[in-house]
């Protein structure tokens, strides 16, 4: 996300507009309409939206926690575009950006701010900052209830959602909000892969998080004392979700993503149309252009030309998925090797002759094209492992292709 998408986007740190996010719940809910849970989450949400209508103008806090972010190694603002993720990022400065004795805590500066107009919603609000990040486990759920229960406790809550609560068996990232006598999920909940973040996984995360921050448990953790701890323990659950749900599938980013070009070409033999680029799920960004995502980040643009497809990596992090990306979407049943002659290395003295001659297997190209790109490195490199398992000496073809 740039700097003006993110002055424009949601307080709640949501990608989408203030309007379509949580200016839905700027007004006071009619108390007239819709069921009870629905009135009670609608109520919470708007409890929730004056939090940030109080907190926004602390700007001064909120530049100085990105600056801190920019100091990273990891470069959040590639990630700000996912709304789970966004709204995680600006929770954690809610919640977690804090000195000793929370002179600097946003969420109590804008209790005290309330406190001569409405002290329920003053005291609900230093309820809240004393809710810190965790992982559970989702219980059961329906449109509006759920049943959670908290890694480091058996204790299962009751909360109340607002229809985002994912399928039982899940692992979760969440805040619970204590709000006139229930239990509430904040919007900023990050939600775990379930097909490869098993309960064990989530158990070993969460204790590894306990042990960075010296703790035990994170029950009873405490800002006004724990306040080096409570700075951090957000970031390390926020970390953890994005080695589960991004760096595991797409690589991990440098700082400097978006900095440095990182450009490729695709070889000339391959044909390939817009409809086909889209229909494997890129996204159209203007006449010939299109973009490669997973999920809400950016990871590649492509160009189509005349002279062939020409492309630039967000970060050099992403190459592998996006070769694999696009050797499963442009690839096409001609690329397949139509004998095993062609995975026979050949003897030394045929090399240059063979290193010249088109394979099928690269689409046409000799492996001495396909060796001056990234796409046929690729599956030049397929090619000579296969060579390898028949027991063939591939180390001087390597050499002479520069693999």
């Amino acid at each position: 996300m740039d700097a003006i998408q993110l002055k424009t986007s949601c307080i709640c740190g949501n990608a989408r507009p203030y309007q379509d996010c949580c200016g839905l719940f700027a007004a006071v809910p009619d108390s007239s309409k819709g069921n009870e849970v629905s009135r009670k989450w609608a109520a919470f949400r708007h409890a929730l939206h004056e939090l940030y209508m109080y907190s926004v103008p602390l700007r001064n806090l909120y530049e100085a926690y990105w600056e801190k972010l920019g100091q990273e190694s990891y470069p959040h603002h590639l990630l700000m575009a996912d709304s789970e993720y966004g709204r995680a990022v600006t929770a954690n400065f809610f919640w977690d950006y804090s000195v000793q004795f929370s002179d600097a805590r946003p969420i109590l500066r804008a209790a005290r701010d309330v406190e001569v107009k409405n002290v329920r919603m003053a005291n609900d609000f230093r309820e809240w900052s004393l809710s810190s990040f965790s992982l559970g486990i989702v219980v059961g759920v329906d449109a509006r209830h759920g049943h959670l229960r908290m890694l480091g406790s058996e204790k299962i809550h009751q909360v109340v959602h607002g229809g985002d609560l994912p399928e039982p068996g899940t692992c979760v990232a969440v805040r619970l909000l204590s709000y006139r006598g229930e239990e509430y999920i904040h919007p900023a909940m990050l939600v775990f892969p379930r097909e490869s973040f098993s309960e064990a996984e989530a158990d070993s995360g969460f204790h590894r998080i306990c042990k960075a921050l010296g703790m035990k448990s994170i029950a009873g953790l405490r800002p006004d004392v724990q306040c080096d701890e409570w700075r951090r323990h957000g970031a390390l659950f926020l970390s953890l979700w994005r080695e589960q749900v991004y760096d595991a599938i797409i690589g991990t980013p440098s700082r400097n993503a978006g900095m440095v070009a990182h450009p490729f070409n695709l070889p000339d033999s391959i044909s390939v149309t817009a409809k086909q680029i889209l229909s494997g799920g890129a996204f159209q960004t203007g006449k010939n252009n299109f973009e490669i995502r997973y999920r809400d980040v950016p990871l590649a643009q492509l160009n189509m030309r005349k002279s062939g497809i020409q492309g630039v990596l967000v970060d050099e992090a992403f190459r592998p998925h996006v070769f694999s990306w696009l050797a499963e979407h442009l690839d096409s049943p001609d690329s397949i090797p139509k004998s095993t002659h062609e995975n026979n290395a050949p003897p030394a003295a045929d090399m240059e002759h063979w290193i010249r001659r088109p394979l099928s297997f690269l689409n046409e190209e000799s492996p001495l094209q396909a060796s001056s790109h990234d796409f046929g490195k690729r599956k030049l490199r397929d090619l000579i492992d296969g060579m390898l398992k028949q027991g063939s000496d591939v180390e001087m073809l390597r050499q002479r292709l520069g693999l």
